[in-house]
């Protein structure tokens, strides 16, 4: 302590706040509410560790924002502002509303054929990944594991739609074909 200063004894409820939100909150906004220098709370915490209380100040900042079209966490908001599997599932729309446009069209033995078969085939779906185990991990570890998380099954879940399009466009395509023969 420098000469002439006062001491500031640490408060049992600025102990709670610290414990609580360690990690949760930036350390800066953790020393403006406690009104302490960051070199105070840093020494707090590590006495508390020692005393065997699991604190830790690293923050984790989510890259991940919401999608406005379905409120799901996405990391990769496209020009148009949605997640790619929304835009994935509105391109299979536009595939299904062309196909239902064309199956009038078609002679009615062809359109029995393609409802007794085409119209039940499914394309393959990858299983959705695992969630992580973040039981014992700090907030920091637990909130990387869930983005990592949320990322991989917005991959896995735009990879599957991506496969229907393909089988949608296939499906379109020899429809067409069949219509202006």
């Amino acid at each position: 302590m420098r000469k002439g200063g006062r001491r500031n004894d640490w408060k049992v409820a600025d102990e709670r706040y610290l414990i609580e939100n360690a990690g949760r909150i930036p350390r800066r906004e953790i020393c403006q509410h406690l009104r302490r220098s960051s070199e105070s709370v840093k020494q707090k915490a590590k006495a508390l560790r020692m005393q065997g209380i699991p604190v830790s100040l690293r923050h984790y900042r989510p890259k991940l924002e919401p999608c406005p079209s379905c409120g799901c966490l996405s990391g990769h908001l496209g020009r148009d502002g949605i997640c790619e599997p929304c835009r994935r599932r509105e391109q299979l729309a536009n595939i299904h509303a062309g196909i239902a446009e064309l199956l009038p069209r078609l002679p009615l033995d062809e359109r029995d054929t393609y409802e007794k078969t085409e119209a039940e085939t499914e394309s393959r779906r990858d299983p959705m990944p695992k969630a992580p185990n973040t039981e014992g991990l700090s907030y920091y570890e637990r909130a990387k594991a869930d983005e990592a998380y949320a990322l991989a099954c917005e991959e896995c879940l735009a990879g599957n739609l991506r496969r229907e399009i393909k089988a949608a466009q296939k499906r379109k395509e020899r429809i067409s074909k069949k219509v202006n023969q």
